[in-house]
């Protein structure tokens, strides 16, 4: 059975000072990474509310979906990464990085794969994000293993949870991973061949959309406060309930998963703006 309206009616233009839209709430755009367990710990305890934040969270799996409430003007702080922020600000989007984040990366090889090296899975399927960190360190990998890139098939898996699961099923054969998806990929069996653990440049960032510099400040504090708490043992069952829910681990895994203490964000590099910047532009020029 089919039915349909006698009228076309078109959807209604976001706007933020809307009257359903409260503005004195800070909307923050997170997805299931290590450094946004904090925002989502500052929410589900209340440490917020205690902080006097009112926060709303917009929940992500994609970056590109992030990307895309930036420029809609969908939040206020955004969890992302320098070469985005790159991008959108030479698309004239008002963003800027406030806090760097130690966000590591690793390349997760399918187990059933007899690869020790990237320069090893020639003709195989690497998983990305297209111009993002996740495709920076792929490109840095390849040159560093004198690869050339067109050896290497690297399809475009935006969402990090779908991301897992295809390496998990095997229909890719490795992907750039962030954590806690890289050691629930290795606990399964499957291979680390690169941690961009300690290395430069940081390029996971949080950043500043239409926040007032109180918000931030505010913002950054509650990060330092969250961290803290969570290292309660109090709070574990809170920390472990996030990982189930929002990130979607298996329940095994994420009551069992070794919590290392999230670092606090720090001043944003130069240096790792600059590499940013360089690798994006020449990425740009090759089309």
């Amino acid at each position: 059975m089919l039915a349909s309206c006698s009228e076309r009616q078109e959807a209604m233009q976001f706007k933020a000072d809307s009257i359903s839209i409260d503005t004195t709430v800070l909307r923050i755009a997170v997805m299931p990474t290590m450094n946004c367990l904090p925002v989502y710990y500052a929410e589900q305890s209340g440490l917020a509310n205690k902080l006097g934040m009112k926060i709303q969270l917009l929940r992500f799996q994609a970056q590109m979906d992030i990307d895309t409430a930036i420029q809609r003007g969908h939040t206020d702080i955004a969890f992302t990464d320098l070469i985005r922020c790159t991008r959108l600000a030479q698309a004239k989007t008002p963003v800027k990085p406030i806090a760097s984040c130690d966000e590591p990366l690793s390349l997760i090889s399918l187990k059933t794969k007899r690869v020790k090296k990237i320069n090893q899975m020639k003709q195989q399927m690497i998983a990305i994000s297209r111009l993002s960190a996740t495709d920076y360190w792929c490109d840095r990998l390849l040159d560093e293993a004198n690869t050339s890139h067109d050896d290497i098939y690297r399809p475009q898996v935006n969402d990090v949870c779908l991301r897992a699961e295809m390496l998990r099923q095997g229909l890719v054969d490795a992907a750039m991973m962030s954590e806690p998806f890289a050691t629930w990929m290795t606990r399964l069996g499957n291979k680390r061949l690169f941690s961009s653990e300690g290395k430069r440049p940081w390029l996971y960032v949080w950043a500043n959309v239409s926040a007032t510099q109180a918000q931030e400040e505010t913002f950054l504090s509650m990060l330092d406060s969250a961290i803290i708490y969570m290292e309660r043992d109090a709070e574990n069952v809170i920390v472990r309930n996030i990982l189930k829910q929002d990130y979607q681990l298996p329940p095994a895994f994420a009551d069992t998963l070794e919590l290392k203490p999230v670092k606090s964000p720090s001043a944003i590099h130069p240096e790792d703006m600059k590499d940013a910047e360089i690798w994006l532009n020449k990425r740009k020029a090759k089309k």
